[in-house]
């Protein structure tokens, strides 16, 4: 049994992306439980506690915090029973594949007084449509520090000995990606750091619990840590080798920012200005060691200022994600003020219940 975090869902330059697919797989005897309701009515303490329950009986349990408040949840898994549950409200909705068989919704809708919610009407319009501005803002600040993100890319090609990082992948996987024999090669999509309102936010605790060994690449130029995970998987793919991809969220379709074999207890994590390894129980590899020694002064430098400023348009984005958490704790208090949180303590109960057999 163990427990991890990571994200589904990224504040990235292509606005919100979500990986809430990967919450449950639909043809294979799950249920997920899709919560709806408005900000502040309590879905994210009925996860938070349905999972609590699961540690108790020993499950496996992955909590799915929310990049807008990562204090707050957005899913929970529980893979030994094929148990699912989310908040299924934008920017991440979810769409029932197979309603009342393996979908089953919970409205919290039910638990709201309508009377005091009109009361507040134009006060929650207009509030929402502020959150969703500074939301707007934070994503331009992160298209900019996708664009100097992008020229750090293209300026390191030039020096980027390709050649030696391949062979350094390849010794990788000889040495570490041995099959066990009981793995089946399944592939998750993960975030394990996102972009919140508390700055950039990473999972270390989940890194950890998960691998007894981590080989860290000390990459700032935007290439090079991505280059040598993408010839990783690519093995481990090839050899049916279970593994948790997590992506970067500047660049989620392309870039694999970090690598996780759990079958293995093995790690690779990319350790840079926005996310440092903050312990070391394995090898460091410096992403220097793949540049041409021809490199001119005039390179390094370049990165050095491409970087401060991709950090500082990074920056800007987190004050925007700050300026949104503030308007949807007021918000929420709109919505507080409505429930009856007996009704959805009487829920949470009924859920824990269902799910546990009790």
């Amino acid at each position: 049994m163990y427990s991890a975090s990571f994200f589904l869902g990224a504040n990235t330059p292509k606005g919100f992306y979500s990986l809430f697919n990967e919450l449950y797989n639909p043809d294979d005897n799950w249920n997920m439980y899709i919560i709806k309701g408005g900000p502040g009515t309590g879905k994210s303490s009925i996860m938070k506690k349905v999972a609590k329950e699961a540690e108790k009986y020993n499950y496996t349990v992955e909590r799915i915090p929310c990049s807008s408040d990562p204090l707050s949840l957005d899913g929970v898994i529980i893979p030994d029973l094929k148990i699912a549950i989310a908040d299924g409200t934008s920017p991440h909705v979810i769409n029932p594949v197979y309603p009342g068989v393996c979908e089953h919704i919970i409205d919290l809708g039910s638990c709201w007084d309508k009377n005091k919610l009109k009361n507040n009407n134009l006060k929650i319009k207009q509030t929402t449509k502020v959150n969703s501005d500074y939301h707007k803002q934070c994503i331009k600040f992160l298209k900019s520090a996708a664009v100097v993100d992008n020229e750090i890319k293209i300026i390191t090609e030039r020096y980027f000995k390709k050649d030696k990082a391949e062979r350094f992948a390849k010794r990788f996987c000889n040495n570490y990606l041995i099959k066990t024999g009981n793995e089946t090669g399944i592939c998750k999509k993960r975030f394990l750091s996102a972009v919140t309102p508390i700055g950039i936010t990473i999972q270390y605790d989940s890194l950890f619990s998960m691998c007894d060994k981590i080989i860290t690449i000390n990459d700032s130029t935007s290439l090079i840590s991505g280059y040598i995970n993408k010839l990783i998987n690519e093995n481990a793919e090839k050899n049916g080798i279970d593994r948790i991809i997590c992506m970067c969220p500047l660049n989620p379709d392309e870039k694999i920012e970090h690598l996780i074999f759990p079958g293995l207890k093995l790690g690779v994590f990319t350790s840079n200005t926005y996310h440092p390894m903050i312990k070391k129980n394995g090898r460091n590899i410096l992403s220097n060691r793949f540049i041409d020694e021809t490199a001119a002064n005039d390179y390094k430098n370049k990165v050095s200022f491409l970087n401060k400023a991709k950090l500082e348009m990074i920056g800007e984005s987190v004050r925007c994600l700050e300026q949104a958490k503030a308007t949807h704790d007021i918000l929420e208090s709109y919505y507080i003020s409505a429930m009856d949180f007996s009704k959805v303590s009487a829920i949470t109960e009924n859920l824990i219940n269902t799910i546990f057999n009790k």
